[in-house]
């Protein structure tokens, strides 16, 4: 039964009391009846009595909000002449039918300062002997205030309600002593449970995750134990019935009461949140931490190699400086590809753009480069173009692009063997300088062949033709969507 309802189950049990009280007084000599008027006008009621000629007897003090005029007596004067325009159809109706009965009707109307007001109107038939009626007697209660608890509870509820659905929190209510789970829509549907579903305990606990039951079940007690009665926060999985893992961040705490065996704990209310994405990007985050540390050390330990093998060699220093100054700019390009993929992959054709632009003069005119779209993870990214760079300054140096006539070809394909995808690229040049073999490998060389084999895994084989170098790289295919593993 709601507050409103026994409100009114109450107004009709005084409207009774009130009723036998007037036919008490009615039997009653003059001398007896001041404290009954006394005991009338205490009631939180807006009593009136109006005998048969519609004149109004008595009244209570609070029946000023619907009076016409504030400053006259109501006692002593026509009923209706006394009330506010708006309340005199329907009292001249309610006194009219009284003698058949009780009459009661529920009203919104304007009171005296025009201010709208929920008034409940029962008009009795006035016993003043046992079967005699003359007038009625008027009771009536303010309902306002009622009405506007009623709404500011649900403007309470809403704002609660939009507030949880912004915040995309799910709120919860376990009934400890009958075992009665209530979920609200947003919590149900952070567990893959149907809106219109019922919920269980069971049906809750079987979703979480085989390695956060002892921290959930822990958490449960340390809120409904009575020596604690913590506020507890934890983070926990669930497995949906969709085989989704989430994340949740879980807010509990346990109601009490007292018993003679002490306090207890007899509700475990809570909210939820999905915070799937927030525990995913930490995870990245981590990732990208640990990821760029091994970067950073494999980068250092690039460019202390680069610098220690190009300064070992001898040429003279402007030589070495610009030499070491264009492979560390070769680095630089394949890690600039790469930070604006975020890291993830590089498209083939990028690096060997970023590789080979520096010696081509124009568009076309030194390069011809095909190959299909290749995604490669960093690491290998990384390898080829340092590849592709030392062969182009070799060649730049001694062989095809040497002359203005060279020309180089750049083609990739993929092929399947060993059961894997691979990708095989072949350097070609032709139309410069007849071609010898060196009599040691410099450092161009190593860097080239040691680099591939490191990073990729690849098999480097160089052939010094007479008609123009050729280098084939044969390489398992990394084409990962994601980092490659440290």
């Amino acid at each position: 039964m709601s507050e409103l309802d026994e409100l009114r189950a109450s107004n009709a049990a005084l409207q009774a009391r009130v009723q036998a009280l007037e036919a008490a007084l009615a039997a009653k000599p003059q001398m007896e009846r001041a404290p009954m008027f006394a005991l009338l006008r205490a009631m939180p009621l807006q009593i009136a009595v109006v005998d048969g000629q519609g004149i109004c007897v008595f009244a209570t003090a609070n029946f000023h909000p619907w009076l016409a005029d504030d400053g006259m007596p109501v006692h002593g004067r026509p009923f209706l002449e006394a009330l506010v325009p708006a309340l005199r159809p329907i009292a001249a109706e309610l006194l009219a039918t009284a003698a058949g009965g009780p009459q009661r009707r529920d009203l919104t109307l304007t009171d005296r300062q025009g201010q709208p007001r929920d008034l409940q109107v029962t008009v009795s038939p006035r016993q003043i002997g046992p079967d005699k009626v003359d007038g009625a007697v008027w009771i009536a209660q303010d309902l306002t205030h009622h009405r506007l608890a009623d709404e500011a509870l649900r403007l309470s509820e809403r704002r609660l309600s939009l507030a949880t659905e912004a915040a995309g929190l799910g709120v919860w209510d376990w009934d400890l002593a009958t075992g009665e789970v209530i979920y609200s829509d947003q919590a149900k549907a952070i567990f893959g449970f149907p809106v219109d579903q019922p919920v269980s305990f069971e049906m809750v606990r079987e979703l979480v995750h085989p390695d956060d039951e002892a921290v959930t079940e822990a958490m449960a007690r340390r809120a409904t134990d009575p020596d604690l009665r913590e506020k507890v926060s934890y983070d926990c999985r669930i497995v949906r019935p969709d085989g989704a893992e989430r994340w949740l961040l879980a807010h509990g705490e346990a109601l009490f009461e007292d018993t003679p065996e002490g306090p207890r704990a007899v509700r475990y209310v809570g909210a939820i949140q999905d915070i799937t994405e927030r525990a995913r990007a930490a995870e990245r985050r981590q990732f990208l931490i640990n990821e760029l540390n091994h970067r950073v050390k494999n980068t250092l330990a690039t460019v202390q190699s680069i610098a220690r093998q190009t300064l070992r060699t001898g040429q003279s220093p402007g030589e070495a400086r610009g030499l070491l100054t264009a492979r560390l700019i070769a680095l630089s390009g394949a890690h600039d590809i790469l930070t604006r993929e975020n890291w993830e992959t590089a498209d083939l054709r990028d690096i060997a753009a970023q590789a080979l632009g520096p010696f081509e003069p124009e568009a076309g005119a030194r390069f011809e480069v095909q190959g299909p779209s290749v995604r490669i993870a960093p690491r290998a990214a990384v390898a080829l173009a340092m590849a592709l760079h030392e062969l182009a300054t070799n060649a730049a140096k001694y062989g095809a692009l040497s002359t203005e006539t060279g020309r180089v070809s750049v083609t990739w394909s993929l092929a399947a063997g060993d059961g894997q995808s691979r990708l095989v690229l072949d350097w070609r040049e032709r139309a410069g300088p007849p071609v010898t073999p060196p009599s040691r490998k410099g450092f161009g060389s190593r860097l080239l062949l040691q680099g591939l084999t490191a990073d990729l895994g690849a098999a480097a084989q160089i052939r010094y033709e007479p008609g123009g170098l050729t280098c084939r790289i044969d390489a398992s295919l990394i084409a990962a969507t994601a980092f490659e593993p440290a």
